[in-house]
């Protein structure tokens, strides 16, 4: 056995937080992840640094706040400078392999990763479009339903195929080096679209959101720009065929991160191995009337988080400690005997895991934002301080304090108000609270400084792109370090115009 554990790290795309059976959803299936449950630390209070993919992505990878790692919007690049995870873990002796999707940005795609089989190199966003004419877009709500894909060909199968293969492979040839796998799963992000099994399954079975019928007039002006832009022209056949096809994803990756466990059962590689799962950010999935993330809202923010293992009290255990997807990398350091490189934001939460009852966090509050003049890639980017186009919010276990950038400010009581409906943040006995939190979330941080700090990571970028046009949305890697297209029958990979109507996001037309 190694001396030091191994590191399975399970992450998903766009997994809220209270879909699961573990966080008590009385619907969706998730046998696999309710079982790994039965014996974590399950998190209650988990956050991401931005509900974005590359910006949190970036953020775990680095354990530092977007503004310090240029994790502004999607598609933007971790700098040379900074520690990775991964690379960490590499140099001090640990095989490092990421399988599936990670979004970076930029020329180097494996960020101290050694062993990348098969991921998005060409920045092609990973998500496999449906339909599949309708490629380099994809769709979010309106897409969902059975998938045209052949089930060997959906990358979360791929995902788990790949990571099984680097696993025993591994142990065959260097059973005494110890690994750190990540295996980045696609779903349940959008197109929303799953084998018909998974589908039927949900057919109106999911019951309606438990809101007023008028809360997207009740959104202030970030979030009713997302709604207008977004949501609005949602029928409410979409919406409910959306809200299957969102249970079913995450009921079909539930079913291939199974597989994945069930193979490291079978050949002993669970017996020394701390396994963490979670994703990168949630999806409002209709709640507050909208969908997608990149806003404040639980259901954005916030993220599940399952951690068992070495150094891991046995058993089940809840903790409404409040902990951040950046403390991952500092805590698995802890857990894993290695240093804690200097200056990170991250925290070490392995107290807490030892002891989740009697432990407290090392954090009162976990910081996230999201600035949509942050982006890199679109010609149209919004100009940086347009008001109310950004925000900073801070989670405690009780209470979240958002500041809208230009805007109000709002303050939810998250033990009486889980679903975020009233804004407290003028109402006057509530001042004292908003000035406290207002001081702890502009600690080291400023919009000024952070607008400044933007416009300076711009003109570093042109020096680390890629230069290389995307294509389809996953690529093989070979040991020699050759790569090809792994959907380029599928989707026939050609240079296409973007279609105007696309809500979900596209492949970026432009060069890494």
């Amino acid at each position: 056995m190694n001396a030091k554990p191994n590191i399975l790290f399970i992450l998903t795309d766009q997994h809220a937080p209270g879909v699961a059976g573990f966080a008590g959803d009385p619907v969706v299936r998730t046998p696999h992840l309710d079982d790994l449950a039965s014996r974590s630390v399950q998190f209650e209070t988990a956050s991401c640094a931005s509900p974005a993919c590359t910006p949190s992505r970036m953020c775990l990878l680095t354990a530092m706040e977007p503004h310090r790692c240029a994790a502004w919007a999607n598609h933007w690049i971790i700098f040379p400078e900074q520690v990775t995870w991964p690379g960490h873990f590499a140099e001090h002796g640990y095989a490092t392999c990421l399988v599936g999707k990670m979004h970076f940005g930029g020329r180097d795609q494996l960020q101290g990763f050694q062993h990348r089989p098969y991921g998005d190199f060409h920045h092609g966003l990973s998500h496999q479009p449906e339909p599949l004419s309708f490629f380099p877009s994809y769709h979010n709500a309106e897409s969902a339903g059975v998938t045209e894909i052949p089930e060997s060909l959906i990358q979360d199968v791929v995902v788990t195929r790949e990571a099984q293969a680097f696993l025993l492979e591994h142990q065959d040839r260097k059973p005494e080096q110890p690994w750190f796998l990540c295996a980045g799963y696609g779903r349940p992000h959008a197109p929303f679209t799953a084998p018909g099994r998974y589908i039927r399954r949900y057919r109106d079975r999911i019951p309606p959101l438990k809101q007023p019928a008028d809360c997207a007039d009740r959104l202030e002006p970030y979030a009713r720009y997302m709604y207008d832009r977004l949501c609005a022209h949602l029928t409410e056949e979409q919406i409910r065929r959306g809200r299957e096809g969102y249970y079913a994803c995450v009921d079909y990756v539930d079913d291939c991160i199974g597989e994945l466990l069930d193979t490291l059962r079978r050949n002993g590689l669970l017996e020394n191995t701390i396994v963490i799962y979670s994703s990168d950010h949630g999806e409002m999935g209709g709640a507050h009337g909208l969908w997608q993330k990149g806003i404040y809202y639980e259901e954005s923010m916030g993220v599940p988080l399952l951690i068992t293992g070495p150094g891991v009290q046995p058993g089940h255990a809840r903790s409404s400690e409040v902990v951040s997807l950046m403390d991952l990398f500092p805590t698995c350091c802890s857990l894993a005997g290695l240093p804690i490189p200097p200056g990170l934001d991250g925290m070490d939460c392995s107290p807490l895991l030892r002891d989740p009852a009697g432990g407290r966090s090392p954090r009162e509050f976990a910081p996230s934002q999201y600035c949509q003049w942050g982006t890199r890639i679109k010609a149209h980017a919004l100009p940086i301080g347009q008001p109310s186009r950004a925000w900073r919010a801070i989670r405690a276990r009780d209470w979240k304090y958002v500041d809208v950038q230009g805007g109000k400010p709002l303050l939810f009581d998250m033990a009486n108000d889980p679903q975020e409906m009233t804004n407290l943040a003028e109402r006057p006995d509530h001042a004292e609270r908003c000035g406290r939190l207002r001081r702890q979330l502009f600690q080291r941080f400023d919009w000024e400084e952070a607008m400044a700090q933007l416009r300076a990571d711009r003109e570093r970028v042109p020096a680390l792109v890629s230069g290389i046009k995307p294509t389809t949305p996953n690529q093989y890697r070979l040991p020699d370090g050759r790569i090809f297209d792994a959907e380029a029958s599928l989707y026939e990979a050609r240079w296409l115009p973007v279609d105007d109507n696309a809500t979900g996001g596209i492949i970026p037309q432009q060069f890494g």
